[in-house]
């Protein structure tokens, strides 16, 4: 489960109740429906208006599942598990599939369908992978646009609440006590403008913004197994595709795949 996720998701609420609760002595004026409606309505009238039913259904379970699902990209098991099948097509092909498991990437279970079972040649097996890594990029591009192009109106529909709220109070100047009424008037008016910059700063932007970089480390994650499955195919050293496949990873990442075996030959020596 990402807690980082269901902990930033709770922050935002936080934030926001505190904002609401701190900042006015009469927390009941941002409950005006004028506001709200005007700011979420809008967003979504407009996503309709941009977008199918279907594409934000998918919009919507996908934001679930890589908001709160699983965030960790294992970068270091997925290149074992290529070095395993490396060592095992050098063997005899025929045995690669045994070194598959439930919790292997689909992408390599892909690759090596393509590289066992069908016997695809160097370039045939190198044009499949990278158009279905090429789609992949593809299908995250359009996810990711429909929550961009949402987070863009919540505060031009805000600013529009904040207007509308303006000229009514600009027409009502001229009647008696209306100095009095100027102040909570345009409280008012001003509430739409903050509901609107909530909406997109507290919520759609950082959607927008978390699935980007879920996609990025997905996609870097198919090329390392694209590369390697072609690797395989050229039966390459099993200790040259491992140390190939790492050069992808930035040195940190590097790091943490040595500590542990660092740990383990203590443990030996011990």
């Amino acid at each position: 489960m990402n807690f980082a996720g269901i902990f930033g998701l709770i922050s935002a609420i936080a934030i926001a109740a505190f904002s609401i609760l701190d900042s006015a002595k009469n927390p009941k004026i941002f409950a005006d429906p004028h506001g709200i409606v005007l700011v979420v309505g809008g967003t979504i009238t407009v996503a309709l208006l941009s977008f199918n039913f279907k594409s934000l259904w998918n919009a919507l379970k996908i934001v679930t599942r890589k908001m709160l699902g699983r965030e960790r990209v294992d970068y270091h098991g997925t290149i074992e598990t290529i070095v395993e099948i490396s060592e095992a097509y050098r063997r005899d092909p025929k045995s690669v599939p045994s070194v598959l498991k439930s919790t292997t990437h689909p992408f390599i279970k892909d690759g090596v369908q393509l590289l066992v079972e069908y016997g695809f040649s160097y370039e045939e097996l190198d044009d499949v992978l990278t158009n279905s890594l090429r789609g992949k990029k593809k299908r995250d591009e359009e996810e990711m646009k429909v929550w961009h192009t949402m987070s863009r109106f919540p505060p031009a529909f805000g600013l529009l609440g904040a207007t509308l709220g303006m000229i009514s109070l600009l027409q009502t100047l001229g009647d008696p006590g209306a100095q009095d009424r100027i102040g909570p008037a345009m409280a008012t008016a001003l509430v739409a403008t903050f509901y609107g910059l909530v909406v997109a700063n507290l919520v759609l932007i950082p959607i927008s913004e978390k699935l980007q970089t879920v996609s990025h480390s997905d996609v870097t994650l198919r090329e390392i197994i694209k590369e390697g499955i072609l690797l395989v195919h050229e039966k390459k050293h099993p200790l040259f595709i491992k140390e190939y496949l790492k050069s992808f990873l930035s040195p940190n990442q590097r790091q943490e795949s040595s500590a542990p075996a660092r740990g383990e030959s203590a443990k030996k020596a011990a």
